[in-house]
């Protein structure tokens, strides 16, 4: 026979207050002195109390439902084995689920196709329509995707983006200082003699990338003779290996490469070993986000690493504590430091 869950009278029995407080301190009400609050926790945990989440949503609207939403679209039928999820998404969900298991909060994950408004409008619509989302954080490029944000805001859903590189301040933005991220590398290469420096960004959606651009181009543009090849990527590993052999059977070649995140950087290191250039030795690498593949490679690769997990936990963390307040006024910046991590990757300039 079961064990019978014990109930909200229990609870208030065992703390010696009344129905109505245990009541309130379940629905955080503000007018809960902190003596009866401690006592009614106590008794929720001395009798192993699990609230009703069911009833809790009918009376006060909250599912304790948070949401990620990616963007695959179409291509997502075409991950297996050789073609995983991007490094960074997982990140992003360890982060959320670190704080929805926190406080005891579910994660949906949701993938949507961001190249088409129309599609993307409507496959949002029915995940609204199934599930009641307390809050929504949203990829790149869905964070910077106008209609999106429009869609949000006028459904009253509270969101949270991953390093959005536009429209600052709707919705809570998690970000770094991606231009002086991109200068700290520019810095870095000139410091070690280069002066013909490759640069692979990233795809046109995704916004975030472009300061980190400048702030490379800025720092070169300080030495006199200094030369960019710039090349576009799309954030994948096969992409940096293709992008990569381009630039390094060109004559003259780059000594140095930098690429707009981690997974195209070991492209870049696979095409080097490919054509029998030896990093770093004869090219130096520097990768952009701290991802896991950065420290899996030999040799590992200097990246500037942004706290993805830590960043994506943050930003769950606020959606929680924001509900029930209007989208408008959760909206805030929340800036988050960078660290240049020097590895193996980077040498001087041959003489």
């Amino acid at each position: 026979m079961a064990p019978i869950r014990p109930t909200i009278i229990d609870i208030a029995q065992h703390a010696g207050v009344s129905f109505k407080t245990v009541s309130r301190v379940l629905n955080n009400h503000p007018k809960v002195g902190e003596e009866y609050r401690r006592k009614v926790e106590a008794s929720m945990e001395a009798l192993n109390f699990k609230p009703n989440r069911a009833a809790q949503l009918l009376r006060g609207g909250k599912s304790f439902v948070l949401g990620l939403l990616v963007t695959y679209g179409q291509s997502i039928q075409q991950l297996d084995e050789s073609n995983r999820l991007a490094s960074y998404t997982t990140d992003v969900m360890t982060g959320m689920m670190q704080a929805c298991q926190a406080k005891s909060y579910h994660l949906v994950v949701e993938n949507i196709d961001s190249s088409n408004p129309e599609a993307g409008l409507a496959w949002l619509s029915n995940c609204m329509d199934d599930v009641s989302f307390d809050g929504l954080v949203l990829m790149p490029p869905l964070c910077d995707l106008p209609w999106m944000l429009d869609a949000l805001e006028a459904a009253g859903v509270n969101f949270a983006r991953m390093n959005p590189g536009t429209q600052l301040g709707r919705g809570i933005c998690m970000v770094i200082d991606n231009y002086s991220a991109g200068r700290r590398i520019g810095d870095l290469l000139l410091g070690h003699g280069h002066r013909h420096i490759g640069y692979i960004s990233g795809p046109p959606a995704h916004q975030a990338h472009t300061p980190r651009g400048a702030g490379l181009l800025d720092a070169a543009a300080q030495i006199p003779a200094t030369q960019v090849d710039v090349v576009p990527g799309d954030f994948t590993l096969a992409t940096g290996l293709a992008r990569a052999r381009d630039l390094l059977t060109r004559d003259p070649r780059p000594t140095a490469i930098f690429a707009a995140n981690d997974e195209m950087a070991a492209g870049v290191l696979a095409a080097a070993m490919e054509l029998g250039v030896a990093v770093p030795r004869d090219l130096s690498i520097v990768g952009f986000g701290g991802l896991l593949i950065s420290q899996t490679t030999w040799p590992r690769i200097t990246t500037v690493h942004q706290p993805t997990i830590s960043m994506a936990r943050m930003a769950a963390d606020a959606l929680i504590a924001g509900f029930g307040k209007p989208v408008s006024e959760i909206g805030r910046v929340i800036e988050i430091d960078f660290e240049l991590k020097e590895r193996q990757s980077v040498a001087d300039i041959p003489a």
